[in-house]
């Protein structure tokens, strides 16, 4: 991917995952990037412009003369639609980050109201749902698959921010959808390649729709876990507490554990496994596509939203309004890219390179 020019707002740029695409679309170059927040960020070294979520009147001066906002200030809690209804009224593409279900539902309800402009509106482009997406259409259909599983596996050594710990422990103890279980009530193992078994909690996937495979749409499973096992422990016990706990308190406590959080990551690992796997109607494995980090893998989650922008930069949206990110980027480019940054990407079975 070849940067072709524009200028690129990033609203929760001086955030964790919003520096990490600050980073890669200055490494990409030939893109004007400029931040955006309530407050000036300080030393983020970017020209800086005042846009309040809360404050409707501060969007259109912000957005002037901007071709595309990447919205990176999670948690994604809130009602993005004036944001997104503004952004297309002006011509302006939409992509942000979040995993949210809900979150992302108000944004495509948003893009259906607003007239068509020509401005593209991408969702979701992080390793949940983005990600997911595009390594799920590399597996080949064999036509035995019943549905995809994947497990994200963190490493504990990873920069943390109360934000990201608010996401995290919003769903924990509540029902997922169409699994008939509730969010981390028990833990699942699963033995990777590499000869480890790592352990996982049942998580609510964002689209509930599920993925398509090959011309089939198939429901997902999505288990997440982190790299020492005490620490998922510690989420089980608390998917048992949370959901009795009034509105609100998850932001609440996230802030509370935040030094504890970051304490723990002195005796953590810095490798993450993101595995995506096609299964037969007994749970059996048909086919994977692995990507392991050996360090830095939060990064990774910053990688969907400078791909879309990049691909919208070269003109490669045919249309405007509602896309997803593998209507933009293959597979095959995504592989490139992640393994050109230090990533590994493993396919086993029946997946195509």
């Amino acid at each position: 991917m070849s940067a072709c020019g524009g200028r690129v707002l990033v609203l929760g740029g001086s955030g964790l995952i919003g520096r990490f695409i600050v980073d890669f679309l200055r490494e990409a170059g030939g893109v004007e990037v400029l931040a955006a927040s309530r407050r000036p960020p300080g030393d983020l070294g970017l020209p800086w412009r005042r846009l309040d979520l809360a404050d409707p009147a501060s969007y259109a001066a912000a957005l002037e003369g901007i071709d595309i906002l990447v919205h990176a200030a999670g948690p994604f809690h809130h009602d993005p639609a004036s944001l997104v209804r503004t952004c297309m009224a002006a011509g302006i593409h939409y992509v942000d980050i979040a995993d949210d279900a809900a979150f992302l539902a108000r944004v495509s309800a948003a893009c259906r109201q607003q007239a068509e402009t020509g401005a593209a509106v991408v969702p979701g482009c992080s390793t949940v749902p983005g990600l997911v997406r595009l390594l799920a259409g590399s597996l080949a259909d064999p036509g035995r698959s019943a549905d995809i599983a994947v497990y994200l596996n963190m490493g504990s050594r990873n920069p943390v921010s109360a934000g990201l710990l608010a996401s995290l422990l919003q769903p924990l103890g509540r029902p997922v959808s169409g699994s008939g279980q509730r969010c981390f009530r028990r833990l699942v193992a699963y033995p990777h390649d590499d000869g480890l078994t790592r352990h996982y909690g049942l998580y609510p996937f964002p689209l509930p729709q599920g993925v398509t495979l090959g011309e089939r749409r198939l429901p997902v499973y999505f288990f997440v876990g982190f790299d020492r096992l005490y620490l998922n422990r510690l989420l089980q016990g608390a998917s048992h507490v949370l959901p009795r706990l009034p509105a609100g308190m998850p932001s609440r406590l996230a802030r509370r554990v935040l030094p504890l959080a970051r304490l723990c990551r002195r005796f953590g690992g810095r490798e993450g496994h993101l595995l995506v796997a096609a299964r037969d109607g007994r749970g059996g494995v048909l086919a994977t596509v692995e990507v392991i980090a050996q360090r830095e893998g939060l990064r990774l989650t910053a990688a969907p939203a400078v791909w879309a922008v990049m691909r919208l930069l070269e003109g490669a949206a045919a249309r405007g309004g509602l896309l997803t990110l593998d209507e933009l980027m293959d597979a095959n480019a995504a592989r490139v890219w992640m393994e050109r940054h230090g990533y590994e990407v493993r396919a086993h079975g029946e997946a195509r390179a």
